[in-house]
C-alpha cells in the first residue's frame, strides 16, 4: 500500500474511534426506491410515481421525515439555487421567462397506503416534511408512495433541457439523510454537493421509441440493448465515413445536428442499480453511442459507454478509451471498480462544468482530446470519493473535491507531465505528505461538485 493510502485510512480510522467515544454508534439508512416514470417531450413534462421503501436502521423512533424535491428549485428567483447563481455572477436564470422555469406541478405523499399530513419548509420550496400517520420504530420499514409530475426547466445546470435534449437528475423525490446529527434537509445548489442515502434502484422509464438513453444503473431491457449495439455500429460507421484511413481526426464533423421528430411509438426501458445514493439519466435523439469493455482485478467486468453529439464529435472518437484508462488507473490506486458500467455523456450546452453521478458521468464543452481525458477522469474518481465513501460534502468538501483532484494530478503526471505545470506528486507522494497535496489542490475549474 502507498503511504498517502495509508496516511489518509489511518487517519480516517483515528478519527471514526474518538468520535464513537463520545457519540452514539454509526448508522445509516437504506432507502429503496421502485420508480416509474413517462417523459412527453411535447411539453417538456415528467410524470411518474416513485415507490419507497424507508428502512429506519437508526436507534432513534420517527416521527417524522424529510424529503427534497430538488427540482424545486427552479421553481422562481427566490429559491437558494437562484440566490447563489446570483452570487456567482450568473443571470441567465435571474432573466429567465416564466416558461423557462420548472419544478413539480403535482406531488403527494401516502404511506402504507394512506395519505400524510405534509407541508413545504417556509424558506425552502425544494424541502418537504411529511408527519408520519405512525412512529417508526427502529428497525421498522414503510413504504412511501409519491405520484409526481415535474416541468422540465430549461437548462441552467444540473436538471434540464435544451429543445429535446434531456438532462434528467436530482429529479424523484428523495429522503433526507437522517444521520447521528439527525436530519440533513439541505436546499438544491448549483455550486455544491448532494448528500444522500443508499439503497437499490427500480426504474422504468418510457419515452418516444426514437430517443437513446445513458443512464446510472444496469440496463435490463434486450430490446434496449440490441437498440444500442446497433446504433454503436452506425456510430463506426459514420466514423469510417467521415475519417477514412489516415485522415484527420482533430477536423470537426461539418455535417448538421438537427433534432429528428420523436417517433409516434413509445418504448419502456428497464435499469437497476444497487448500493448507491442516487440515479441520473440522459435522452437525446441525436445521441452517436460508442462501447468498450475493461477488465478490472481477475473476475469484474466493466462496461465503457460514451454518447455524444456532431458538436464534439472528433473530441469524443477515443472517449472510452479515457474511460478504460481512468477506471483502470484508480482501480489501482484506490480500488477495485465496483459498479458494472461507466459512462461518459458530452453536454456541450453546460457553462458551468462538468458532473458526476453514479456510474456516469456529464461532461461539458471541451477544446482538446486531452482535456476531455482529464475531466473524464477526474469525474470517473468521483464514484470512488462522492459514490462510495459518499460523504456530506456541504460540511466536508475536502474528503471528495480535495482527495479526487489529487487523483487527477497523478493521473495527468502518469499520463500528460506536461500538464502539471508546477506540481510535484511524486516527490509528495514519496514522502507521504497527503495532508499537503490536499492543501495545494484545488477542485477541478470545470468541476460543479
Amino acid at each position: 500500500m502507498k503511504r498517502p493510502i495509508f496516511i489518509f485510512l489511518l487517519t480516517i480510522i483515528t478519527t471514526l474511534v474518538f468520535a464513537q467515544k463520545s457519540e452514539q454508534p454509526y448508522f445509516q439508512q437504506e432507502v429503496n426506491y421502485d420508480v416509474k416514470v413517462t417523459l412527453i417531450d411535447e411539453s417538456h413534462i415528467l410524470s411518474g410515481v416513485a415507490k419507497i421503501e424507508y428502512i429506519n436502521n437508526s436507534p432513534d423512533e420517527l416521527s417524522e421525515i424529510y424529503f427534497h424535491l430538488w427540482a424545486n428549485a427552479y421553481q422562481n428567483q427566490q429559491t437558494a439555487f437562484a440566490k447563489q447563481q446570483i452570487q456567482n455572477g450568473n443571470t441567465d436564470f435571474f432573466f429567465a421567462k416564466k416558461n423557462e422555469l420548472g419544478g413539480y406541478e403535482d406531488v403527494d405523499f401516502k404511506m402504507n397506503g394512506k395519505k400524510v399530513v405534509w407541508s413545504y419548509d417556509d424558506e425552502n420550496p425544494d424541502v418537504a416534511l411529511l408527519q408520519l400517520n405512525e412512529k417508526l420504530s427502529s428497525g421498522g420499514r414503510i413504504e412511501i408512495e409519491v405520484p409526481f409530475i415535474i416541468k422540465i426547466p430549461k437548462y441552467f445546470s444540473r436538471l434540464g433541457h435544451k429543445n429535446q435534449a434531456y438532462y434528467i437528475t436530482q429529479w424523484y423525490p428523495k429522503p433526507a439523510v437522517y444521520d447521528r446529527a439527525g436530519w440533513h434537509p439541505m436546499p438544491y445548489l448549483d455550486m455544491g454537493e448532494f448528500y444522500s442515502e443508499f439503497g437499490k434502484f427500480d426504474v422504468k422509464i418510457t419515452l418516444p421509441k426514437n430517443y437513446i438513453v445513458a443512464s446510472t444503473g444496469q440496463l435490463e431491457t434486450k430490446s434496449e440493448k440490441s437498440f444500442l449495439e446497433k446504433r454503436v455500429r452506425e456510430t463506426n460507421k459514420f466514423i469510417s465515413k467521415k475519417y477514412p484511413r489516415g485522415a484527420d481526426r482533430s477536423i470537426p464533423v461539418s455535417d448538421k445536428d438537427t433534432f429528428p421528430n420523436s417517433s409516434d411509438e413509445m418504448k419502456t426501458i428497464h435499469f437497476t442499480a444497487e448500493n448507491v445514493h442516487d440515479f441520473a439519466w440522459f435522452a437525446d435523439k441525436r445521441f452517436y453511442v460508442q462501447k468498450s469493455r475493461i477488465q478490472v482485478g481477475q473476475n469484474i467486468n466493466v462496461d465503457t459507454w460514451a454518447f455524444f453529439n456532431l458538436e464534439e464529435f472528433h473530441l469524443w472518437l477515443n472517449a472510452t478509451q479515457y474511460l478504460n484508462q481512468s477506471v483502470n488507473f484508480y482501480s489501482k490506486k484506490v480500488g477495485s471498480y465496483p459498479y458494472p458500467q461507466a459512462t461518459a455523456v458530452s453536454n456541450p450546452y453546460a457553462n458551468s462544468g462538468a458532473m458526476e453521478y453514479p456510474m456516469i458521468t456529464l461532461v461539458d464543452r471541451m477544446d482538446l482530446p486531452e482535456d476531455l481525458d482529464v475531466v473524464i477522469a477526474h469525474e470517473v474518481g468521483h464514484n470512488w470519493f462522492y459514490g462510495i465513501l459518499a460523504f456530506n460534502e456541504r460540511d466536508f468538501p475536502w474528503m471528495d473535491e480535495g482527495i479526487n483532484s489529487y487523483y487527477e494530478r497523478l493521473y495527468k503526471e502518469n499520463f500528460y507531465p506536461n500538464l502539471n505545470e508546477g506540481f510535484l506528486p511524486e516527490k509528495l507522494e514519496s514522502k507521504g505528505q497527503l495532508d499537503i497535496c490536499l492543501l495545494y489542490t484545488s477542485p477541478s475549474p470545470r468541476d460543479r461538485g
